[in-house]
């Protein structure tokens, strides 16, 4: 943990807020650090699919600084979390979330829930209540943890407006033609550049919604069967 990292989190377990809810605060750090994912996750979805989860998910950590404040109860806290739970596994179901990451962030949630419930016991030992608390399993795994390429490329991809209008082309292509190289798509979807097609392809792969069959030039692209 970076030394201001450190110090901050010492401070806020000293502070009126989370002093002796260590657990509380743990749940505060992965709330944010899950919605930062799916903040991520949302950004390379087309249409918007997953904008609802991410807000959602957007707003747990500022409820669990208002239930460790008192404002809110860990019961309404605890409901928030499951109706996240839920909502991961149907965009899963959708195709929305590839079920891998699903499996990963629901599990991440679970562990989040177990801390919420302990936190609502606080400890009376003062030697507790002043030591920064291991946050092993704060960290997501790694294939979820957005890179600074992978926020590169989100912002490039918002800057060009329609870009998720082409994601749409590109599957209604794939669906009437079954199969189609990027050649074969840029010549129906003629607004942009091969390398860009490849690129959304590359999402539509790692959304779970398209196949790739074949290497380099040979490539072909198909639907996943159910999307």
């Amino acid at each position: 943990m970076p030394d201001k990292s450190r110090k901050f989190h010492e401070f806020t377990l000293r502070s009126i807020l989370f002093r002796g809810r260590n657990d509380w605060f743990f749940c505060y750090l992965k709330s944010e650090r899950i919605a930062h994912v799916l903040s991520v996750l949302a950004l390379s979805t087309p249409e918007g699919r997953l904008d609802l989860l991410a807000d959602t998910a957007g707003r747990l950590p500022t409820d669990i600084c208002r239930l460790a404040a008192g404002e809110l109860d860990a019961a309404a806290i605890l409901a928030d979390v499951m109706g996240l739970l839920s909502s991961i596994r149907l965009s899963a179901t959708k195709g929305f979330i590839h079920k891998e990451h699903a499996v990963i962030l629901c599990a991440e949630y679970e562990y989040l829930a177990e801390k919420l419930v302990q936190g609502s016991h606080p400890s009376p030992f003062g030697s507790e209540e002043f030591s920064v608390p291991h946050f092993g399993l704060l960290e997501a795994p790694s294939k979820l943890i957005p890179t600074q390429k992978d926020v590169s490329d989100i912002k490039d991809k918002q800057k060009n407006k329609g870009q998720s209008g082409r994601a749409a082309a590109i599957l209604d292509v794939l669906k009437k033609q079954k199969t189609a190289s990027i050649k074969a798509l840029a010549a129906v979807i003629t607004d942009c550049s091969e390398k860009t097609i490849q690129r959304e392809l590359g999402y539509l792969i790692e959304q779970g919604l398209v196949r790739k069959n074949g290497e380099r030039r040979w490539s072909v692209y198909s639907l996943v069967e159910g999307s």
